[in-house]
């Protein structure tokens, strides 16, 4: 598929002149004027401005709005992401795909800080709005397990979506957690009830200790989660590094091995709860995760250099003390 002409202008088609000319009537009989009345290529330009949100608003005029509205949803999320991230949630049209990938759901912040968190944050705008500030890596030194929640639950944003990448402790849980069990550090962890009976639900990492969630799946360093809640279910896209090696039990302690499995996991659970609920993570000592959903795909790509460059440079620091410690072993 080509860009050009995912950008080549819808043309109204003859059997949506009925509809174009009710609603053209209509408008200029409440407002004066029509949107309708422009040329296909400037209302095209036009819409391309809206968020998502509003163009769910288009897309409930008229038969033309709906197609032109669903071809730039998906002409703005393949310009922002790629195709191929712009298609992963499957079984979601492109308005409600535009819509989930404009979700950046925060953290909250008092609930982590009393749970030991810490946050790094930066500035947004900082020329406009000093104040508004996005947390961009989160860390944890203290035992656990501790649990880190969203900010907002369901009952205040129907979509909520994080997207984690592990650079700490394999140890890890994701999932969510009823609203009024956020304040029970184990609740996730031990997949506990409420009571209404509804259960924190998600998966643990494949080397996390006594977790009682429905499933594991095997994550490591620089593996990326993203967690969606929509009102008809709960997501989650495990993607893991292509030369990933990942911790394993083996004679009562964790060892490295090279990872063999899919690279892409998936797991999808219905949303049956009738009770708001909140994102969460259990994390263990030294975990670290840098936040994404946050990012643009250039900040994403400049983070990840900057990961590789420390990386390279911390090797390097290492090559020079080993070969200094085996100088002085000769002397």
């Amino acid at each position: 598929m080509e860009l050009d002409d995912l950008e080549r202008p819808l043309k109204r088609a003859r059997s949506e002149t009925v509809c174009v000319d009710e609603a053209t009537g209509q408008q200029q009989e409440e407002a004066g004027v029509s949107l309708l009345l422009l040329p296909d290529g400037v209302l095209h330009q036009v819409l391309q401005w809206l968020p998502g949100l509003d163009l769910f608003a288009v897309n409930s005029v008229c038969r033309y709005f709906k197609d032109l509205a669903g071809r730039v949803a998906k002409e703005k999320l393949v310009r922002a992401v790629g195709y191929k991230q712009a298609a992963r949630w499957r079984d979601y049209n492109w308005l409600q795909r535009l819509a989930i990938e404009e979700t950046a759901t925060m953290f909250d912040l008092e609930r982590g800080a009393a749970q030991n968190f810490s946050f790094t944050e930066t500035p947004i705008c900082p020329a406009v709005m000093p104040i508004c500030r996005a947390v961009m890596e989160i860390k944890l030194e203290q035992p656990g397990p501790r649990l880190l929640l969203s900010d907002v639950s369901t009952a205040q944003a129907p979509v909520l979506r994080w997207k984690l990448q592990l650079r700490g402790n394999n140890a890890a849980e994701f999932g969510v957690v009823p609203l009024d069990m956020q304040d029970q550090t184990k609740a996730l962890h031990k997949c506990m009830p409420n009571a209404a009976d509804e259960r924190a639900t998600g998966f643990s990492s494949a080397i996390t200790v006594g977790s009682l969630l429905p499933a594991r799946l095997p994550i490591m360093k620089d593996t990326v989660v993203e967690i969606l809640v929509t009102p008809r279910e709960i997501s989650f896209i495990v993607t893991n590094p292509e030369d990933g090696a990942e911790m394993v039990w083996q004679n009562n302690s964790t060892v490295s091995r090279a990872y063999k499995g899919p690279r892409e996991l998936r797991l999808q659970l219905p949303n049956t709860y009738q009770g708001p609920v909140k994102l969460a993570v259990t994390a263990w000592q030294r975990a670290a995760f840098d936040v994404l959903h946050t990012l643009s795909r250039e900040e994403v790509e400049q983070l990840r250099q900057q990961r590789a460059a420390a990386q390279k440079a911390a090797a390097l620091l290492a090559g020079g003390r080993a070969a200094r410690m085996a100088l002085r072993g000769q002397q």
